[in-house]
C-alpha cells in the first residue's frame, strides 16, 4: 500500500482500486489448460534379417551333399554343412566319413548330445577305426560323462596302444574323477609314447599344483611352453612353405 501511493499527485480513491486488484486479483481467471505435446514417437527402422540359406536340392547322391558339406565348411556355413550331411547320410545311412564330420560340426557348435550320436553312429559302423572311439571318449568328457569317456577311449587303445591321444583324454578324465595317481600314469605313457606332445606336460603340471608339488609343476609347465613352441614354429614353416 505504501508503495503503491507514494505518488501524491493520485488520488485517494485510485490507489484504493489499484491496492484491492492487487490483493484480490481481477477476477477468477481459469487456469490455463496445459497442452502436454506427445512424445516424439521413433520409429525404428526394420531390421534386416540376413536370408537363411537354404540347402539346394542337388538329387540323389550322397557324395554330392558330403561334398557341398565340405565346401560349405571352408565358408564358414556350419548349419549349411549340417544341412547336407544329415542329408547325406538320410540318403546313405552307412557314410561312415559324414558321421565322423557331422559330430565334428555338431561339437564345435556346443551340440555335444548330437556329437554323441553321431560319434556312436561312427563307431558301430567302423568299429575297427580307434579315432571313431576317441572322438566319442572326447564328446563323453565334455558331456560330463567320465567314465563312459573312459571306456570308449580304452577301446582305441586296444585297437592303437601307441595313440598318445587316447592315453592323455584319460587322463584328463581321470583328474574329474579324482584319481590323480591313475591321471599321473596315463600322461607319462602319453608322454613316452609321443615326446612331443605338449598337452600332457601340462596336465601333469596342474595335478602337481594341486598336490603341492610346485617345483614339479614349474617344471612340467616349462616343458609344455618349449613343446607348444617348437609345434607354432613349425607349424609357421609349413605356412610359409606353402605360399611359395
Amino acid at each position: 500500500m505504501k508503495n503503491i501511493c507514494k505518488l501524491t499527485n493520485l488520488y485517494p480513491i485510485v490507489c484504493l482500486i489499484v491496492a484491492a486488484l492487487l490483493i484480490n486479483g481481477c477476477g477468477k481467471e481459469e487456469a490455463p489448460e496445459v497442452v502436454v505435446a506427445p512424445a516424439e514417437v521413433k520409429v525404428e527402422a526394420p531390421v534386416e534379417k540376413k536370408p537363411v540359406a537354404k540347402l539346394p536340392n542337388l538329387g540323389t547322391d550322397a557324395e554330392d551333399y558330403y561334398t557341398f558339406g565340405i565346401d560349405a565348411i571352408k565358408e564358414g556355413n556350419f548349419t549349411l554343412a549340417v544341412q547336407a550331411w544329415e542329408k547325406a547320410v538320410e540318403i546313405n545311412p552307412e557314410m561312415v566319413k559324414v558321421y565322423n564330420y557331422l559330430g565334428r560340426a555338431y561339437y564345435t557348435q556346443g551340440m555335444i548330445e548330437g556329437a554323441i550320436d553321431a560319434y556312436k553312429k561312427a563307431a558301430e559302423l567302423d568299429p575297427a577305426n580307434p579315432q571313431s572311439y576317441i572322438n566319442l571318449g572326447i564328446a563323453y568328457r565334455y558331456d560330463d560323462e567320465y567314465e563312459l569317456a573312459i571306456e570308449e577311449l580304452n577301446k582305441a587303445i586296444e585297437l592303437n596302444p601307441l595313440s598318445a591321444l587316447a592315453y592323455d583324454e584319460i587322463g584328463m578324465a581321470l583328474i574329474k574323477l579324482e584319481k590323480n595317481d591313475e591321471a599321473i600314469a596315463a600322461f607319462n605313457n602319453a608322454i613316452a609314447i609321443d615326446a612331443k606332445f605338449p598337452q600332457p606336460h601340462n596336465n601333469l603340471g596342474v595335478i602337481y599344483l594341486m598336490q603341492g608339488r610346485s617345483k614339479d609343476a614349474d617344471n612340467e609347465f616349462k616343458k609344455f611352453e618349449e613343446l607348444m613352441k617348437e609345434k607354432d614354429a613349425k607349424q609357421a614353416k609349413i605356412m610359409g612353405g606353402a605360399s611359395h
